[in-house]
C-alpha cells in the first residue's frame, strides 16, 4: 500500500507542471474588443488615439461610421480605451498599460497585438495619435483633416496619404523618437504647415500628391537618413543645416544660401522645405 501512495504522489507531481503550463497559457491568451459608433448629426471629430504596443491600422471608417475600433490585446497588461464625450465630440481609442509593469516570459503567440481603428471621412477631423513600442500604418487618405499631431517613441510607422484631403489641413506635427516614420504622398494631406522633428531614426518623405497650395515643411533629425522623393514638376527650395551630415545636391540649382528645383519660378505649385540634420544624410530620389 505505501508503494501504491508514493506512486500516486510521483504521478500528481509529474503532472502538476502540466496542469500549472497549461493554467499560465490560458491566462495569457489575447482578448478581443470591438466598438463602433454610428454617425448621425455630429459636426465635427476629435479622435485622440493611444497605442502602447503591437500594430495599429488607422484608416477611413465606411459610411455612416464615425468611429470603429477592433483590436485584440493581452488582458495581463494593457486595457483597451474607448471613451466617447458627445458634448465636445471627442473620442478616446487604443490600449494602455495596466500600470502592473514588468517583464514576462511567454510565447511570441501570447504577446501580439493589434488595433484596426476607423474614422469617419464625412466630418472635419481633429487628429491626436501617441504610439509607443508599436508599428503602425496610418492610412489617412480622404478623410477630412484639419490638424494632425503624431508622437511616436521607439516604432515603425507608415503614413499614407492615397485619396486627397477633400478639407484643409492646418498642421502636421510630428515627434519621433528611435523610430523610422515614412510619408506617402504628402500633398494630398493638404496640410499648410508641417514639422516633423525627429531623435534617432530615418524619416522619409514623398512630396507628390496634390498640393493645393504652396506648401512649408520642416524636418530636424539628430541621428539618421532623411529621404526624399521630388516630383519633377513641382517647385521646392531646399535650405539645409548640417553638422557630420552628407548632402549631394544634383538635381538642384544654387540660389544664394538656398538650393532650388530647375524651373522653380514657373512651378505651379512649390515647397519651401527646411532640412536640419546633425549625425546623417539626405537623399534625394526624382519620380516622375
Amino acid at each position: 500500500m505505501a508503494d501504491t501512495g508514493r506512486t500516486r504522489h510521483r504521478a500528481f507531481r509529474l503532472a502538476l507542471p502540466s496542469l500549472v503550463a497549461a493554467s499560465t497559457l490560458a491566462a495569457q491568451a489575447t482578448q478581443h474588443t470591438s466598438v463602433a459608433r454610428q454617425l448621425y448629426d455630429q459636426t465635427s471629430l476629435r479622435a485622440v488615439i493611444n497605442f502602447s504596443a503591437g500594430e495599429v491600422i488607422v484608416r477611413p471608417a465606411p459610411s455612416g461610421m464615425l468611429y470603429r475600433m477592433s483590436a485584440d490585446y493581452d488582458a495581463e497588461r494593457y486595457v483597451p480605451l474607448t471613451r466617447y464625450d458627445s458634448e465636445s465630440q471627442s473620442v478616446v481609442l487604443g490600449l494602455e498599460p495596466t500600470g502592473q509593469g514588468g517583464l514576462r516570459v511567454s510565447s511570441k503567440e501570447h504577446l501580439e497585438q493589434a488595433a484596426d481603428i476607423e474614422l469617419s471621412r464625412m466630418v472635419p477631423l481633429t487628429l491626436d495619435i501617441t504610439l509607443g513600442a508599436a508599428e503602425g500604418t496610418l492610412d489617412l487618405g480622404g478623410l477630412r483633416l484639419r490638424r494632425v499631431r503624431l508622437e511616436t517613441a521607439g516604432s515603425r510607422t507608415a503614413v499614407r496619404f492615397a485619396q486627397v484631403n477633400p478639407g484643409r489641413c492646418d498642421t502636421l506635427a510630428v515627434k519621433s523618437g528611435a523610430a523610422e516614420v515614412s510619408f506617402e504622398s504628402l500633398g494630398n494631406s493638404r496640410c499648410d504647415a508641417i514639422q516633423i522633428d525627429g531623435g534617432a531614426g530615418g524619416v522619409t518623405l514623398d512630396l507628390g500628391g496634390a498640393w493645393a497650395a504652396d506648401g512649408r515643411i520642416g524636418v530636424a533629425v539628430a541621428v539618421g537618413q532623411v529621404r526624399l522623393k521630388i516630383p519633377r514638376d513641382l517647385g521646392v527650395e531646399l535650405s539645409l543645416e548640417q553638422f557630420l551630415s552628407s548632402f549631394e545636391p544634383k538635381g538642384f540649382v544654387r540660389e544664394g544660401k538656398v538650393w532650388r528645383t530647375p524651373g522653380y519660378a514657373q512651378a505651379g505649385h512649390r515647397v519651401a522645405l527646411h532640412l536640419s540634420t546633425t549625425v546623417g544624410g539626405v537623399n534625394v530620389a526624382w519620380v516622375p
